[in-house]
């Protein structure tokens, strides 16, 4: 029975006994907690959810999903003569529950923040400069600020979906593109900086570099006051 299944097993069990109490003012009582114990399980869930999602990707991260019914069965152990859960019985189901979620959410904001950034550090980024395609340069930068926004964001489903397809993009846009050497990377670094850069700045040698590696098509030169 996997993880999910247990914590559904919880809801699932607390809504029978709701639906076969003849009371109503315990039924009344049983149908508010039940709703309360219900948006922990939510939060529980959305949490299994995310950690389902990570594994997926193959991320190799180990979060520790252990204790997750022990609200369940300390639930049905405690159950009264009636088969009605009291109010004690509620509480304590609920800060199990609550307990597993919130250790969830805080292995599994770890677990997205180191898969995300051993990621985002094995980007070639040097190699954006070196991209010639009309507005792939562009493109190519834009992907990289938004995988970092993502990344510093919250651990989400649809958080992990984005950053994967858009890092999947980035990557084969940089895949067979080759890694400048130094000195040009450093001076394609600086006109991207300075944008008031003058031929002075730029010495023989790096307007060499920059025609031998088809970059002189990609800059453009203006003259002041012009």
């Amino acid at each position: 029975m996997s993880v999910y299944e247990k914590a559904k097993l919880l809801e699932d069990h607390a809504s029978r006994i709701a639906d076969g109490e003849d009371s109503q003012r315990q039924a009344i009582r049983v149908s508010s907690r039940l709703m309360e114990l219900r948006s922990q399980l939510n939060q529980l869930r959305s949490q299994l959810a995310i950690t389902h999602a990570l594994h997926a990707r193959g991320t190799g991260l180990d979060i520790d999903s252990s204790g997750i019914d022990d609200g369940r069965a300390g639930f049905e152990r405690s159950l009264g003569p009636s088969g009605l859960p009291s109010n004690p019985v509620f509480n304590t189901a609920k800060k199990k529950t609550q307990a597993v979620a919130d250790r969830l959410t805080e292995e599994n904001q770890a677990a997205w923040s180191a898969w995300t950034g051993k990621l985002l550090a094995e980007l070639p980024l040097a190699r954006i400069s070196m991209l010639v395609e009309p507005g792939a340069e562009k493109q190519a930068s834009t992907r990289h600020l938004e995988l970092g926004r993502i990344a510093r964001g919250k651990a989400s489903k649809d958080a992990i979906t984005t950053f994967a397809t858009t890092y999947a993009g980035l990557a084969e846009l940089l895949q067979d593109t080759q890694d400048p050497p130094e000195a040009l990377a450093d001076l394609l670094n600086r006109l991207r900086e300075n944008s008031g850069l003058t031929l002075r700045d730029v010495t023989d040698e790096e307007i060499a570099l920059i025609r031998q590696y088809g970059m002189d098509a990609h800059i453009s030169l203006k003259r002041k006051g012009s």
